[in-house]
């Protein structure tokens, strides 16, 4: 793409350089010999430095010339320069040539002056690169005026150039990285689109100028047939030259949005093949790999290493590691139509991940049928491989549910609780209290409705986890503390501040410091405790792991090379509600316990209606979380799970309960993964 072209107006007017007399060359260092001793001059040095600046500015009003050519090489000058910008030149004096005739020779003193010329094109979008050449400048002395003056010539400022020829820069950005797979295959690469837009000059029949009012009408046309905003569109398309072409919108190859016939239908309206960094399809895992886009006048002001034309991530991955995706643009500096300098783009770097694609995909399709807002995130225990970070949003939400938005997390939370009873001597065997109620300072707190009477009263802690009892955790309140609730949230894995995925994202949170009916309430994950579906698949690969597990997305050592922290997508508050998490890390017994706490969810607890799901026994726990008021009270609900090296987490915004809502969810992808696992 032509960014910057200058007129070809005026034609060469400089003078001729004079001939080189046979006589004898002195350099700079040999003036002593001549001068004083025979009246030679001393070598133009200064007006050497006063044309090498001029050459660089422009102005010439300081250089003594030799003739009317001075305006000639001030055109020259801006005509090359025009293309740049503001970027000049750096023009170094080279070792003067001084030629000196005999004492009684008619002819003047001469001087050569070697000009050593760079441009550094960083701002063009090619860092570290610069266009170098060289030229002479002549200067011949004036005894009568006792000066050296410029023997004025346009190719002062570049060899062979007339100094009124067309100057343009021709950029081309680099082909952009790959986004990989666990197993090293392209997940998003360059593939075939088609950018549809309107040619302006066919919008006439001749070619000539169309009327705003036919460029408004055929942009409004156009808008409405790829359904964009009409009225934008249209302004976009009036503020461009009568020649350009105005993209509506780029379209994958094989769409059949849009045929050629509806697009002939519409004066100026045609496609354009290109290509753009694409996944498979428009659907898969879009919020976490992202979306590109052509830089904005915003973003060229913003980063002088883009250029116009470049392709820039606009979300998730693809922004989140777009200096290492982008690569390096190249370009062409054409004189007259005459290269003269050439860098080539460089391809950006790929990005490997933990994604398994078709875990991802199985992870969309259980949760896609849902009306509210839900996820599915899958981790190896073994590697904190993110194997599938499912995201179902509403429309206009950008925010990927799995990964960045964080609610209560009911039950599912009583992992954590469970975690500081057994620190406090309570094991799985033991026996413990299971009202139907019980009251902490005036809030009376209520086993969920259709709780079995069969575990009310004296049950082991084991049962009190697989039947989800709330009122066991409640009554903790007193023994237990803020603090230490968080740290075993963080000894889980659930916390922002000891976690970093390589992508934006919020784990949840445990306050340091709720008391009494507030404690109560989080030790049963209501209160003020959050978590995300990365978060709690965390705690739960945390659990079969039997070590803290620090789950990642992008591969560490290609983490390093984005610019922007893992902490953007954060919650503002998550550094303040981490704060004081230290990692001292689950011991392996203390995961043993945790595992047979969750072992009897699926045999007679809240999952026993989930069904058979083949392969090992699953290690399980619901969840429910109320939410709203009054007549607009709804639940979200959650189950954690694992199974073999799987840990998995699935969340609904607006379920019934994490059994009857998530259960049949938790079925349908375990039973689905091992033949894509195997």
């Amino acid at each position: 793409m032509i960014i910057a072209t200058s007129p070809a107006s005026r034609a060469r007017r400089g003078a001729r350089r004079p001939a080189r007399l046979g006589v004898a060359v002195l350099t700079v260092g040999t003036l002593a010999l001549l001068t004083g001793c025979d009246g030679s001059p001393d070598a133009p040095q200064a007006p050497a430095e006063t044309l090498a600046e001029a050459l660089t500015t422009g102005d010439f009003s300081e250089v003594p010339v030799d003739g009317s050519t001075a305006d000639d090489l001030e055109a020259a000058v801006a005509n090359l320069h025009e293309p740049f910008g503001e970027i000049d030149p750096e023009i170094t004096v080279g070792e003067i040539a001084l030629d000196v005739p005999e004492e009684d020779s008619p002819q003047a003193p001469t001087a050569t002056v070697p000009l050593h010329h760079a441009w550094d094109l960083s701002e063009l979008g090619a860092p570290g690169e610069t266009w170098e050449y060289d030229t002479e400048a002549e200067f011949t002395y004036s005894r009568d005026a006792d000066e050296w003056r410029l023997e004025a010539d346009v190719e002062d400022v570049l060899a062979d150039y007339d100094g009124a020829e067309a100057v343009g820069i021709s950029t081309v950005s680099g082909d952009r990285g790959r986004i990989m797979d666990r197993h090293g295959k392209a997940m998003v690469r360059d593939r075939e689109i088609i950018r549809v837009g309107l040619d302006k000059t066919r919008l006439t029949e001749d070619g000539s100028p169309a009327s705003e009012k036919r460029q408004r009408q055929a942009a409004r046309q156009l808008a409405e047939l790829v359904d964009i905003d009409a009225e934008g569109y249209a302004d976009k398309v009036v503020g461009y030259g009568d020649e350009a072409f105005v993209e509506a919108i780029p379209l994958r190859a094989d769409s059949d949005r849009v045929t050629a016939e509806e697009l002939e239908s519409i004066p100026g309206a045609v496609g354009r093949e290109d290509t753009m960094s694409l996944a498979e399809s428009s659907d898969f895992a879009p919020l976490l790999l992202g979306g590109v886009g052509d830089v904005t006048a915003e973003d060229l002001e913003e980063d002088e290493t883009l250029q116009a034309g470049d392709t820039i991530g606009t979300s998730g991955m693809q922004a989140t590691y777009d200096d290492t995706l982008r690569g390096d643009g190249g370009l062409r500096i054409h004189v007259g139509g005459q290269t003269q300098h050439t860098v080539e783009p460089s391809a950006g770097d790929d990005v490997d991940t933990s994604l398994e694609p078709r875990l991802q995909q199985l992870a969309q399709d259980t949760i896609a049928d849902q009306d509210s807002a839900s996820a599915l995130v899958a981790i190896k225990p073994s590697s904190g491989e993110v194997l599938a970070a499912a995201s179902h949003t509403p429309e206009d939400s950008w925010v990927p549910t799995a990964t960045q938005a964080t609610y209560a997390p009911g039950s599912s939370f009583k992992i954590v609780s469970s975690l500081t009873m057994l620190r406090d001597g309570i094991e799985p065997d033991s026996t413990v209290q299971c009202p139907m109620s019980t009251t902490v300072h005036g809030q009376v707190f209520n086993n969920h409705e259709g709780f079995s009477p069969e575990y009310l009263g004296d049950v082991t802690f084991q049962e009190a986890v697989a039947t989800s009892c709330n009122t066991v955790f409640v009554d903790r309140w007193d023994d237990t503390t803020s603090p230490e609730l968080q740290q075993a949230a963080a000894d889980l894995g659930l916390s922002n501040e000891l976690q970093d995925i390589g992508m934006p994202a919020d784990f949840g949170s445990a306050p340091e410091d709720s008391e009494r009916n507030e404690l109560g309430a989080n030790l049963f994950g209501q209160g003020v405790v959050e978590a995300s579906a990365l978060g709690m698949a965390t705690v739960v690969s945390s659990v079969a792991a039997g070590e803290t597990v620090h789950p990642w997305l992008v591969d560490p050592e290609d983490q390093q090379d984005a610019e922007e922290g893992s902490d953007e997508g954060s919650d503002e508050g998550s550094e303040e509600s981490s704060e004081g998490a230290e990692e001292s890390g689950l011991t392996s017994q203390e995961a043993e316990d945790l595992r047979t706490l969750l072992a009897d969810t699926v045999d007679y607890g809240t999952l026993k209606t989930m069904g058979e799901v083949p392969g090992a026994p699953v290690l399980a726990k619901t969840g429910t979380a109320q939410a709203g008021s009054g007549e607009d009270m709804y639940a979200h609900t959650w189950v954690v799970a694992v199974q073999d090296d799987l840990a998995v987490a699935i969340f609904v915004e607006e379920g019934e309960y994490g059994s009857s809502t998530n259960g049949p969810l938790l079925h349908d992808f375990l039973t689905g993964a091992p033949d894509i696992l195997e």
